[in-house]
């Protein structure tokens, strides 16, 4: 044939060749080119090039993204951590709010990474700069500090952006702000879904897109650390091993990372470079008949705020398909069961991810376990586990924010923990004022008995029954109240004690049913910690909030306590209560006391023991709590206002200079105190210390 071209057959061979050829969809693990790559080294003079091929712009040549009325930079040639980036050795500072403002390209996720390390300056600490970070959504940091110059800090942000992006550095009044480098920079479309799995309760969780994510941790299972440089989007993966709670029981497995396949819509080298999935760990001895363990991997989070956990998985160690069968657990539940991965992805070495959502609820101890394991009653193939990678993220909370309750605005969005402050305060005021209320008629009752009454009935013994038997007065039964009232014929079945079969306290409930309300006691909802145990804040089945208070087998306090508690607490039904006792208060401070006092006994009251005892009552009523005394100072003040009244009453006319100023109760030393006061005079006026013995033990709950 003439003319130099190509023979049939030569182009025959060619082309067969190519189709016996096998590409996969993806086989490698190329840079990802961003459309907005701002990469800033502030306080530096000149860019600075990294050795991954980045390279960040100069803090002059980045002015123009910058909204301040100061210019305070700081550098130094090293700082005593090896293997620093060289971003760590400039820094902006900044005394009043400040912004860097970014043009963005392509609206979507977002990388925002930001550098940290305290750098000295000839005039201002920086390890004593307190500061808020915030973009235009989000609060980023909240009141964030770094108190020691050895250590750095990066932070890792995956946020969804509008045209116009900024951070804005907030210095706390009195304080000032600093970043070393900040870099916003686009992230795939596909890298995030908006739906995961939700672990509890299973279901699909959808919107998160609407969440911004910090990275808490990014684990390379089995393999080393990878660096942004060999990285498809310039991540940071670390190796496993400090997390690995059962290095015993694993043991890695690797392959050349080229081995690595990519399914055609599914996981992409953006989503993890092959060199992720070529490595891993497995379970040791997995041949054995039984294997009764989990690998197990252990991470500190904030117990406050929800997660998304992704989980990387490439079946490195089968031969055949259908062999490796294993369950994931999160937390101790079942995120997904018998997982099959030749099943999903219809190959061997095969990368595959999935999403899950943790809820704040289900954490427990302020950690996330995950653990992968085989699954049980397989009839053949290996039994056991694989996992290549892991990363876990925190998303923001109801106030948009990842650290801590204040929103954009500066405005707290407490949430649950706002309602468990807000009925713990409750509480506390309903507690104080009911003992207020109920020791105060006893003091005006006790006026009124006649001469010779307090020896045939103790003051303590029948107010305060501390170390009495169940045969107190709170133990009485009331013939008139039927079985109705606590559930019928369930509460003979109980196995409580008597005198809390009959008190007239209202409703019975079941051990079943407060282990509903307070789900099964979680600790996260405790809202208060006294002397008899701890207190609950639970939701019954009708919605109806209530304060379940538990006892403590250790608690130096009693069941007769607790009992004055309830029985107190129950009959105080007056919804006036704490009106009644701001108009007293007010009374007390117009100098119209008079108005409060009975009548029939106003011209015998002392007017020291009255003051007394409103001083008493006004503290008891403080607007916080740490400012309100405890059980034993309120009794303490009472039982003094009553001496003061008596010696009153005993001598005519009264000599102040008998009456004795009892100092406030310190604590332990109280006794002490109460014996060194006693006198006897001719005055015949006696404080003994007996009269305080049994209130020298109250603590309060």
């Amino acid at each position: 044939m003439k003319g130099g071209g190509e023979s049939p057959t030569s182009l025959f061979l060619f082309l067969s060749l190519l189709l016996l050829f096998h590409f996969p969809p993806f086989t490698s693990s190329k840079k990802y080119t961003p459309p907005d790559n701002y990469l800033i080294d502030c306080g530096s003079t000149r860019p600075t090039k990294l050795d991954d091929g980045r390279t960040f712009k100069s803090d002059h040549d980045a002015s123009g993204y910058l909204s301040t009325e100061e210019d305070i930079e700081v550098s130094v040639d090293s700082i005593p951590i090896p293997n620093a980036l060289p971003l760590y050795l400039s820094a902006r500072i900044f005394q009043q709010e400040s912004r860097y403002t970014f043009f963005i390209s392509q609206p979507g996720r977002h990388w925002v990474r930001l550098y940290f390390h305290p750098l000295p300056h000839p005039s201002i600490n920086l390890t004593t700069a307190v500061f808020t970070l915030q973009t235009d959504k989000f609060v980023l940091l909240h009141d964030f500090s770094m108190r020691s110059n050895s250590e750095i800090v990066f932070k890792e942000y995956l946020i969804n952006t509008t045209e116009r992006f900024s951070i804005v550095f907030k210095p706390k009044k009195d304080s000032h702000a600093f970043v070393n480098a900040i870099e916003v920079v686009s992230a795939p479309d596909s890298l995030i879904s908006d739906s995961a799995t939700a672990v509890s309760p299973p279901d699909t969780f959808t919107g998160l897109s609407n969440f911004a994510l910090e990275v808490s941790y990014r684990l390379n299972v089995g393999g080393s650390t990878i660096t942004p440089r060999n990285d498809t989007l310039s991540r940071t993966w670390l190796p496993d091993v400090p997390y690995n709670i059962f290095p015993e029981g694993a043991e890695t497995a690797s392959v050349e990372p080229g081995v690595i396949n990519y399914p055609g819509g599914g996981a992409t080298p953006f989503i993890a470079p092959n060199s992720v999935y070529a490595t891993a760990e497995t379970m040791k001895h997995a041949q054995v008949m039984q294997p009764n363990f989990n690998l197990t991997w252990k991470m500190s989070v904030d117990p406050t705020f929800s997660y998304l956990i992704r989980m990387h998985f490439c079946d490195i160690i089968s031969t055949s398909l259908n062999d490796l069968v294993f369950n994931v657990y999160i937390n101790g539940l079942m995120g997904v069961s018998y997982l099959d991965l030749s099943t999903l992805t219809n190959e061997l070495a095969t990368a595959y991810y999935k999403d899950f959502v943790v809820n704040a609820s289900t954490i427990r101890n302020g950690s996330i376990i995950v653990q992968v394991g085989p699954a049980s009653n397989l009839e053949s193939g290996q039994r056991n586990a694989i996992l290549n990678g892991l990363e876990v993220m925190k998303m923001s909370n109801e106030a948009g924010s990842l650290n801590g309750l204040f929103d954009v605005g500066g405005s707290y969005k407490g949430g649950y923990l706002s309602n468990k402050l807000k009925i713990l305060a409750g509480v506390a005021l309903a507690a104080g004022l009911t003992a207020m209320l109920f020791l105060g008629v006893v003091f005006i009752r006790r006026l009124k008995k006649p001469h010779g009454y307090e020896k045939r009935h103790s003051f303590s013994t029948w107010l305060l029954p501390l170390h009495g038997s169940h045969n107190s007065f709170l133990s009485s039964k009331s013939s008139s109240r039927k079985s109705s009232l606590f559930g019928s014929r369930k509460s003979k079945t109980t196995g409580y004690p008597g005198c809390f079969s009959n008190q007239g306290l209202g409703r019975f409930f079941t051990f079943h049913e407060l282990q509903n309300a307070t789900q099964n006691f979680d600790e996260k909802a405790v809202i208060g910690v006294g002397g008899f145990g701890k207190v609950y804040l639970g939701e019954l089945e009708g919605g109806t909030k209530v304060a379940i208070k538990r006892g403590n087998p250790s608690s130096e306090q009693g069941l007769n306590e607790f009992q004055t508690e309830i029985q107190l607490l129950s009959k105080l039904r007056h919804r006036h209560l704490v009106c009644l006792a701001e108009w007293a208060m007010n009374c007390y401070r117009k100098g119209t006391l008079d108005k409060i006092i009975d009548p029939n006994i106003a011209e015998s009251i002392s007017s020291e023991s009255l003051k007394k005892y409103i001083e008493a009552a006004e503290k008891c009523l403080a607007e916080f709590g740490v400012d309100r005394p405890g059980m034993g100072d309120v009794l303490w003040n009472l039982e003094y206002a009553l001496q003061l009244q008596e010696a009153a009453t005993q001598i005519d006319p009264p000599d102040k200079t008998c009456l004795i100023a009892l100092d406030e109760p310190n604590g332990k030393n109280l006794k002490e105190d109460l014996e060194a006061a006693a006198v006897n005079d001719n005055s015949q006026v006696e404080v003994a210390s007996t009269v305080f013995s049994p209130l020298g033990t109250v603590q309060g709950r």
